[in-house]
């Protein structure tokens, strides 16, 4: 099997305890996988979420899902990668063969239980410390290396920068692709977005790409806000007063076509089904508490046509939105050097998720030494 190289990580040995950053040793990649030198792993809230145990996964583990970097090995049978090329990874691995995936929605793969479990595709992990297996959460990005299925690294234009390119495994997918695959929004359609983190910056970099109007970005934060029209918004509602709901239709008083809930909180939920139009859709994109029940005012929903539907990872087919998202990138009309805020080496890593106590306006980024 080669040679078993030490690599730096940081991991999970508790719920609620702060990240380990120590070395581990990394096997080399088996058949299907590949091994990358990480470039850049944005820091996501669900990053955060998985800390706390609220989004558990197995224990102990090298967690980030958001990451970029450089193919340095490919695994038997692995077909249009090589060594050199810089990639995208993708959090969604999937077997390409089960009714979901044949239907053109890998995102909602029936035979992901392996990973769910902290495991590769054939039940191993490929992280130790000594005889301790360390669990995946594909991608792992939180390291200086990681092996992953082949399927979810996409080779992308060596021009791009990478600490970008990162953002495009996570927020950016699920935000624009929440727009662009889900919502499927046209021309001169009414957008509300609820939640002006990385993921709701996304959406509305989306709603702008689709020709959306109004674009109204909602947050309760005026830096998030400000950013907001940076990226795209025409129309902000601070939500700090007693009514949001009022101050969203005194800016787009017929309601919206789209409303697109970032959050993941109860409060947020139930005020993106209230926002719609008749007709409209509420799109929830935020990861809620498994516990998280929200109310719904079924005789408006059934008389006026409107509706909820739910939104994972942007509902994308890999190897077709992420080139399709690199190339809205190089054109300039998906502007991310924006969305990034601090960047960190891997030892800041606990700084940077105790940011999200703070509600910061932009995206946090670990960078692993100079991007190559």
């Amino acid at each position: 099997m080669g040679d078993t190289p030490s690599v730096r990580a940081a991991v999970q040995y508790e719920y609620g305890a702060p990240l380990v950053v120590e070395e581990l040793e990394l096997d080399p990649p088996r058949a299907g996988e590949v091994l990358v030198r990480m470039a850049a792993s944005g820091v996501c809230r669900s990053d955060w979420h998985e800390m706390r145990g609220i989004h558990g996964r197995p224990v102990p583990g090298v967690l980030g899902h958001e990451g970029s970097g450089v193919i340095e090995q490919v695994g038997e049978g692995v077909e249009g990668l090589e060594p050199g090329d810089h990639v995208v990874l993708s959090w969604l691995p999937y077997c390409g063969s089960c009714r979901r995936c044949t239907s053109g929605r890998p995102n909602l793969c029936e035979n992901l239980g392996v990973f769910d479990a902290g495991f590769l595709g054939d039940g191993t992990v490929r992280f130790h410390k000594g005889d301790l297996p360390i669990h995946s959460n594909v991608p792992s990005s939180l390291a200086e290396r990681t092996v992953v299925p082949a399927r979810t690294a996409i080779r992308v234009d060596p021009g791009l920068p990478l600490e970008q390119v990162a953002l495009l495994g996570c927020a950016v997918m699920t935000g624009v692709g929440a727009v662009l695959n889900t919502a499927r929004v046209r021309p001169g359609e009414a957008v509300v977005v609820i939640g002006c983190g990385g993921v709701g910056l996304s959406v509305i970099q989306g709603a702008r790409i689709a020709g959306a109007w109004p674009i109204v970005a909602v947050d309760v934060v005026d830096s998030k806000l400000d950013l907001a029209r940076r990226l795209g918004a025409t129309e902000t509602v601070l939500g700090t007063g007693e009514d949001p709901e009022a101050a969203i239709r005194d800016v787009l008083p017929g309601g919206a076509d789209f409303s697109f809930e970032a959050l993941g909180r109860v409060a947020t939920i139930e005020l993106a089904t209230r926002a719609t139009a008749p007709g409209g859709t509420a799109v929830l994109v935020g990861m809620a508490s498994p516990d998280a029940r929200a109310a719904i005012d079924a005789l408006t929903l059934t008389v006026q046509e409107r509706t909820i539907t739910g939104c994972w990872y942007g509902s994308c087919v890999p190897p077709r939105d992420f080139p399709r998202m690199a190339e809205l990138v190089r054109a300039g009309e998906l502007r991310l050097d924006a969305m990034i805020g601090r960047t960190f080496d891997l030892e800041g890593i606990n700084e940077a998720l105790g940011l999200f106590e703070q509600a910061p306006e932009a995206r946090s980024v670990i960078l692993y030494g100079d991007p190559p």
